[in-house]
């Protein structure tokens, strides 16, 4: 069987692979596509600072504005008449000149003559080697304004053909973010290699601090099912293993609960079951020793073997029939049953029995009352519930057994008026196995009465409970 990895192992690997495509991402981002998303952002300035610049053409400050457009945006501009001669240009270094004639150490400034390359006065630069192109796709587009990147992929150029006959000419150079892009390179290297290291420890902190108290959880829950069922469980890390360490607790609770319940049930029905096979065994060797010859003696003392064997039949059949009903829990089709109907047949069942003990059953059945449901099975929860209420009512021997219709819920209650249940008792009652210590009657019980009525109600769908208070009542709802 392949070998699993901890949870510490686990959260380890994922927090590095998290790093790993944190650094891949910022690898692509800021080398592979950092041209692509230079170029398109810087389009979009160009076209926006040529809105900027037409919407000023008319204006007596138009060349105002593209020095400072210019400057603030690193464009190359242009502005020529319609033969193609430089009215205007301006670049980043624009305003270095300043419109003077004379450079900072007092010579001329020859990039402002107008003998200089032939330029007019004012020209900078000549122009560059996509101006005919760009003349070219306005002529063939037949609109006013054209973009688009040179050929080489190097400068992006912008033509708007003006009012007053005039172009104007903007470019960007698109390559210069290469050496950018190779300062980042290195800077990412040593980046990377460093985030790496500090993620690679960082992740065997995290994985060891988290794994801490699950490995503690875990160790707690094999001391559970070795037997120990007060194990120290961890708490304080944080709400979602607090909430496992609650339940496991609870669990062990249950637990130790349902253990020591086995064990008084196994020792209960060992002791039921072995005073009927004594009684069984020691009145047959009476039969065959003593009274077989006696016929009057001899039929006492098979009556008694008969009833020993009743009882011993009837205690494994309780048991047999709670296994089948776990067994089988599918769906049912039940039929409509008149639930009054069957209530006063499971009362007049304990008829001879209260007669020969006093008990006394005070009944309030109302008429006409009916429900879907399996009326053999719902008659055994009734059984049972009368049943459990004579075995623990007190002196007077009295129960009360009521059927009520309201808005449109049929309610069947069971009062007795013993003791009642310890408030401790009242989650476990219901439980296979479970018996109350301050029963009165001496019958045989084996604890699956209630654990039975459970799996009945459970089936059908019923809500039932226990009222504590202030006496001991048994319910159940349809």
């Amino acid at each position: 069987m392949k070998k699993r990895r901890s949870f510490g192992g686990k959260l380890w690997l994922w927090f590095l692979l998290f790093s790993a495509v944190i650094f891949l991402v910022l690898w692509l981002l800021q080398t592979v596509f950092l041209q692509s998303f230079y170029n398109d952002m810087a389009i979009r300035n160009v076209e926006r600072a040529v809105d900027k610049m037409t919407a000023h053409a008319a204006d007596a400050d138009f060349y105002a504005v593209i020095d400072e457009v210019a400057v603030s945006n690193s464009l190359l501009v242009f502005v020529t008449d319609e033969n193609g001669n430089v009215l205007y240009s301006a670049d980043e270094y624009r305003r270095l000149y300043n419109g003077t004639e004379q450079a900072d150490d007092g010579a001329d400034n020859p990039y402002h003559a107008s003998d200089v390359l032939n330029w007019e006065k004012g020209a900078l630069r000549n122009l560059p080697y996509s101006y005919p192109t760009l003349v070219r796709k306005l002529d063939e587009a037949g609109t006013d304004r054209v973009g688009f990147v040179t050929a080489d992929e190097t400068a992006y150029v912008t033509g708007v053909r003006l009012e007053n006959g005039k172009t104007l000419s903007v470019s960007l150079p698109l390559g210069t973010v290469g050496g950018t892009v190779g300062i980042l390179r290195m800077q990412l290297v040593w980046v990377s290699v460093l985030s790496l290291v500090l993620g690679f420890v960082l992740a065997w902190i995290i994985s060891k601090r988290f794994a801490k108290p699950v490995a503690q959880i875990a160790a707690s829950a094999k001391e559970i099912a070795g037997g120990n069922f007060h194990p120290e469980l961890p708490k304080g890390f944080c709400a979602e293993l607090d909430a496992l360490s609650d339940t496991l607790g609870e669990t062990a609770k249950r637990l130790e609960k349902a253990q020591n319940a086995q064990r008084e049930f196994l020792a209960n029905v060992s002791h039921d079951l072995r005073t009927p096979l004594t009684m069984i065994k020691g009145y047959a060797e009476t039969v065959k020793e003593i009274s077989w010859s006696d016929g009057e003696a001899r039929e006492k003392d098979l009556e008694i073997i008969m009833r020993e064997a009743d009882r011993l039949t009837a205690l494994v059949n309780e048991i047999l029939e709670f296994s089948a009903m776990q067994a089988d829990r599918s769906a049912k089709a039940y039929e409509r049953i008149d639930l009054g109907r069957a209530v006063r047949d499971v009362v007049e069942q304990f008829a001879p029995f209260c007669e020969q003990n006093g008990y006394t059953i005070e009944t309030e059945i109302a008429d006409g009352v009916s429900t879907r449901a399996d009326e053999a099975q719902i008659k055994r929860v009734l059984y049972n519930f009368i049943d459990n209420a004579i075995n623990h009512t007190d002196e007077s021997k009295k129960i009360k057994v009521s059927l009520t219709a309201t808005g449109g819920r049929t309610r069947f209650a069971v009062t007795d008026y013993g003791k009642g249940i310890a408030e401790e008792d009242v989650p476990y009652i219901w439980d296979r196995y479970y018996t109350a210590r301050n029963r009165k009657n001496k019958a045989v019980v084996s604890g699956l009465g209630l654990s039975i009525a459970k799996e009945i109600l459970t089936a059908h769908r019923a809500n039932f409970g226990v009222d504590t208070r202030p006496a001991c009542t048994f319910w159940f709802e349809l």
